[in-house]
């Protein structure tokens, strides 16, 4: 797969598409920066882009471009289209610049709307434009790192601003870094009144679905909702200390009540203004029903988790009053991550829901796209649980029959469902908006392929049964392969992404500009493979039993030679078994980190032993 080039060649052609000449002007003018791609511009779509360009050099340090003296030349040739090393990071910071500037209101708030990225179900209707101005939890969540990875440059950058000393660079960098703080901090209020906890009665319909979801053991009801209730008792008390924004608890204290955690497509109605933030302007009325949709669930935990990563804790970006918003979200974050591993394993008996596939959500979809969110929201959870790799191993087992089901490991069949999954997407509808006189919208998830990819790095690094491991690393591989034939092939776009006609003969649609929703989900899978590339393999607990039992007799037959004075026999054979000791301590100092290879080195030592010591028989004897 070779991430790091595929990420390099990633850069060298959104380079090549993104930069363009205006309409109507010559070359002597220069080129800039164009913002959309296959939708029009807009804070969702125009985020994904500049991620593209920020995250790979925030994530893989010798992909990093802020310093000139320190980026690398194939850094440098991917990237040569924005100048040459000084003009790299100076164009970077104008673009961070540029993007907080335009999606912001008329009094500087920022934007956080999907725009184009909203369709309308009744096209005989226009949309209103204040429909599509619409904060939205994807424009939140994406925010987080965009903001992240952008403070890292700008921090890196600041050395090479001050030593360049160009008039209003210094300047420029902070107003940029003022700019990105004002977006994290909107983004962190806007996940905080996008939280839900939906409740539902055994008779509802909703929550007679979920009890169908979760009673894989056939039990009457009564009993499910109470073991239900059960399961859930740390839950409904971490429930309770939700007191900002969002997500109010006193309907769960019920007995009888069921309920859904995780976040609403947008600020949900009648959402409380957080009040711990001294500007409340960017608080705009909640418009999305109020009730956890499991897309913008993942997208919401996948973005808070970036604010709890080691390098980000390390370089401590964060002032007080976004601190405070941060330690709200975290009690969100761990508290759906509870509640979905709970339901997806509820029962813990010899099939969960999870397996069930597909998943079936409580308002009555089912797709196989839900089955692989809900692996998104509980891997975590799975991977810390005590007692070795079995919830991995069975959650893995539900990832490779994914692929399966969505036709990337099989062949697709005449008129086949699955790839409707890949194109148009799964459709989700957005209650609420069509209040805003205007029709009612959706949203389409089309990252099928990416972010099962993505899942399956994720559980792989998890893993530590060595055969587990490498059956996900063979679907990752067949996943790629795919991926990799719907890059587009000509024009303007060409090397990035989606073309999915290219694989699905089905269809018939072709695009000549890129899905940056589709392009930055291969961006962070290939971001997972090269960290897992770089990271120690996996050790299997057999081998290392094995490599030190031989290592045990190599040094006791190496004990034995020193005992009959090789050591000090003739300068040659004397330094040969002084090369054999030395290669026993070594494949002992490793044994428990790499012990393939010290089994290896042990072999080789005792090889190297049993010719000496037939050299030396031979010797003895003239023969």
């Amino acid at each position: 797969m070779q991430p790091r080039q595929q990420l390099l060649d990633i850069w060298k052609a959104q380079v090549a598409y993104s930069m363009r000449l205006p309409k109507g002007a010559e070359e002597l003018n220069g080129r800039q920066w164009y913002w959309g791609g296959r939708n029009d511009s807009d804070a969702v779509g125009d985020a994904q882009q500049l991620l593209c360009m920020l995250l790979p050099a925030q994530e893989l340090p010798e992909l990093a471009y802020s310093n000139p003296d320190a980026t690398s030349e194939p850094v440098l040739d991917a990237l040569k289209g924005l100048g040459d090393p000084v003009e790299i990071p100076i164009f970077v910071m104008k673009l961070i610049k540029d993007y907080m500037v335009w999606h912001t209101d008329e009094d500087g708030v920022p934007i956080y709307s999907g725009g184009s990225n909203m369709h309308r179900i009744d096209r005989s209707r226009e949309a209103n434009p204040d429909q599509r101005k619409v904060d939205i939890t994807e424009g939140f969540a994406l925010a987080i790192p965009l903001c992240i990875a952008a403070l890292v440059f700008l921090t890196d950058f600041g050395p090479t601003a001050d030593r360049l000393g160009r008039p209003g660079l210094i300047e420029e960098r902070q107003e940029a870094e003022d700019l990105v703080h004002r977006r994290l901090r909107g983004a962190l209020v806007g996940l905080l009144r996008s939280f839900s906890v939906a409740t539902y009665d055994e008779s509802d319909e909703e929550g007679r679905r979920l009890i169908e979801l979760i009673n894989v053991d056939g039990l009457a009801s009564r009993k499910i909702i109470r073991r239900f209730r059960e399961k859930a008792q740390e839950i409904i008390g971490s429930l309770r200390d939700i007191t900002i924004g969002s997500g109010g608890t006193a309907a769960v204290e019920a007995s009888t009540k069921l309920f859904e955690v995780g976040w609403s497509w947008s600020v949900v109605e009648k959402a409380p203004e957080v009040e711990i933030v001294a500007d409340r302007t960017g608080q705009r009325p909640g418009r999305a029903l109020d009730a956890p949709y499991l897309y913008f669930t993942v997208v919401a935990i996948e973005a808070i988790a970036t604010l709890f990563s080691a390098r980000v804790v390390r370089r401590n970006f964060l002032n007080d009053e976004e601190q405070q918003l941060v330690q709200a979200l975290q009690l969100r974050l761990d508290v759906t991550r509870r509640y979905w591993s709970m339901v997806a394993s509820f029962g813990g008996g010899s099939k969960w829901p999870l397996e069930d596939v597909p998943w079936r959500t409580t308002d009555g979809l089912e797709y196989d796209y839900y089955s692989l969110l809900v692996c998104a929201v509980a891997t975590n959870a799975f991977g810390s649980r005590r007692g070795g790799d079995d919830d991995l191993i069975r959650l893995g087992d539900v990832l490779v029959e994914l692929a399966n089901r969505g036709r990337i490991t099989r062949r697709p069949l005449a008129a086949d469902r699955a790839i409707e999954m890949h194109f148009p997407g799964v459709r989700s509808e957005l209650t609420g908006i069509e209040k805003l006189d205007g029709p009612p919208m959706r949203w389409n998830m089309v990252d099928y392929a990416p972010l099962l990819l993505k899942r399956l790095y994720h559980a792989a690094s998890l893993l530590t049964t060595i055969e587990a491991r490498a059956e996900l690393l063979g679907v990752a591989d067949e996943v790629w392969e795919h991926l990799a034939r719907r890059r587009m092939r000509k024009g303007e776009a060409a090397k990035l992404w989606d073309q999915p006609a290219q694989v699905f003969d089905q269809l018939e649609v072709e695009f000549e500009n890129p899905s940056w929703h589709f392009t930055i989900r291969v961006v962070e899978s290939m971001i997972l493979a090269a960290q897992f590339a770089a990271s120690e393999p996996a050790r299997s607990r057999d081998l290392e039993h094995l490599a030190k039992e031989l290592l045990v007799e190599a040094e006791h037959v190496y004990d034995q030679e020193l005992f009959r004075g090789s050591g000090a026999a003739g300068p040659s054979l004397a330094q040969e078994i002084q090369a054999v000791g030395t290669t026993i301590r070594h494949a002992k100092d490793i044994v428990d980190e790499r012990p393939g290879t010290a089994y290896a080195l042990g072999v080789r030592a005792l090889l190297e032993l049993d010719r000496l010591i037939s050299a030396g028989r031979d010797a003895a004897t003239g023969v």
